[in-house]
């Protein structure tokens, strides 16, 4: 692998100490489509500048970036450097989509931060921001070295809990919650995903939540469609397997002590739903994160 980039695995990848959005690799391809001198980003890219200054452009707006500031884009955004200084230094931490997904619970505290990230992709990272920020980012790198070793998977998962946690800190300096200006689509959003994280088990009918927000089905999913690019149904179904991964990945529980836990009618639907969403059954997925 080219020096500077270390691949973890197919949802997760660092970058060190160059213009890494520059680089043509494969793996950073695999990050972005690029047309002529734009990027539009797939995953969810975070940045951290060591030194030097740049200028680029983000979803069509200009920003001047220099050391200790921290640019966070999120999946679809638009990016094009202009100009950088020869001493441009970053850090990049790369997580795909659905490794993103994964580790962010639904809610409506959640959808004020990315609410803000789109409009302020680029933010200044006081002294002691930058040294926690930069520490996990070592962390990481060098735990990328024990993959074969016991507990991996769940010491990254933890680490970058931990990294996020530091990041909504960052961004609570600028922002209170709540404090964002919604319509009335987002308003609605905002509510169907307060129900989604309060209610459990989490009922899987769209029709649920519509009638608890007076709202038709239809209405709500095309809301869901056009604020985060999801369907209800989507999202309703992600929260679901992620309440099924944490029961199957972290608690000593049957299968089918968790199939009543979560409602399901019986054992063979359940494995049924698991088989869909995770591409095995629930045995094998329990198997696979223990071992």
């Amino acid at each position: 692998m080219e020096e500077g980039l270390l691949l973890v695995n197919d949802d997760f990848v660092i970058l060190r100490a160059m213009d890494a959005l520059s680089d043509r690799s494969a793996v950073v391809k695999n990050l972005s489509r690029a047309a002529s001198n734009k990027i539009k980003v797939e995953w969810v890219i975070i940045t951290i500048v060591i030194s030097g200054e740049a200028e680029c452009t983000i979803n069509g707006k200009n920003y001047k970036v220099r050391a200790h500031d921290i640019i966070m884009s999120l999946p679809n955004y638009v990016l094009e450097r202009q100009k950088k200084t020869g001493d441009l230094s970053v850090n990049c931490l790369c997580i795909s989509r659905s490794l993103f997904q994964k580790n962010i619970s639904f809610s409506s505290y959640n959808w004020d931060v990315v609410s803000f990230l789109m409009a302020h992709p680029v933010l200044s990272l006081t002294d002691m921001e930058y040294t926690c920020l930069s520490l996990y980012y070592s962390l990481v790198s060098v735990k990328i070295g024990d993959k074969d070793k016991m507990g991996y998977k769940e010491s990254m998962r933890c680490l970058l809990k931990s990294f996020m946690c530091e990041l909504y800190g960052v961004i609570g300096r600028y922002i209170s919650v709540g404090s964002v200006d919604y319509s009335q689509g987002n308003n609605l959003f905002k509510g169907f995903l307060d129900i989604l994280t309060s209610v459990y088990p989490k009922p899987r009918s769209v029709s649920f939540y519509a009638e608890k927000l007076n709202v038709t089905s239809k209405y709500l999913s095309s809301v869901c469609k056009a604020t985060c690019g999801d369907t209800a149904s989507v999202l309703i179904h992600k929260a679901v397997t992620k309440d099924i991964a944490d029961l199957l990945s972290y608690s000593n529980k049957s299968i089918k002590e968790i199939m009543v836990e979560l409602d399901f009618p019986s054992l063979s639907f359940f494995g049924k739903y698991v088989k869909k969403h995770f591409g095995v059954g629930p045995k094998e997925y329990r198997s696979r994160h223990l071992s």
